[in-house]
């Protein structure tokens, strides 16, 4: 199949004809051209790239179709999504690095987020500058960790983290 053909198969919905319904933990009702599906699984296929995105799947995984921009939805459907999507890529910012040590091969952080204090082990080469130059910093459970902008951390912050850059 060529790229051309993949595309034209592409689902692309309009922003104005979904509505959310309801949310639920990880999962929402929707409404697409006045047709209703339950249980349905956003997913952000590019989270930290393009961020407002968002793949609607059924919970048999069959994709429904692709929001370019969730942004655009009316501003219930849009906080409706945001809250389930907020459970399932979950981020902590991280705000201050207070100490990070090294032992049997794992580095312990511990830092300040915009959730509170956290303590986190990472592993080999856990971060990565983005293109926007924010830094992601995944640990040894997955979890995914954000510095949306490096040079407002402090000097002692900023020390520590270039070690991993």
């Amino acid at each position: 199949m060529s790229i051309k053909e993949w595309l034209s198969k592409l689902n692309i919905l309009d922003p104005r004809r979904v509505k959310v319904l309801s949310a639920h933990l990880d999962t929402i009702d929707l409404e697409i051209n006045r047709k209703i599906y339950t249980n349905v699984i956003p997913k952000k296929p590019f989270p930290f790239s393009r961020p407002f995105m968002v793949i609607f799947y059924t919970s048999d995984e069959v994709e429904i179709g692709i929001l370019k921009d969730y942004r655009k939805l009316d501003n219930r459907s849009r906080e409706l999504l945001e809250k389930v999507l907020n459970r399932i890529y979950f981020m902590p910012i991280i705000t201050k690095i207070l100490k990070i040590d090294f032992s049997g091969g794992k580095y312990r952080w511990i830092v300040k987020t915009d959730r509170g204090k956290v303590e986190f082990e990472t592993k080999g080469s856990c971060v990565r500058v983005l293109n926007n130059g924010v830094i992601i910093i995944k640990d040894i459970h997955g979890n995914v960790y954000k510095v949306e902008n490096p040079f407002k951390l402090d000097a002692k912050s900023l020390s520590l983290l270039s070690a991993f850059i």
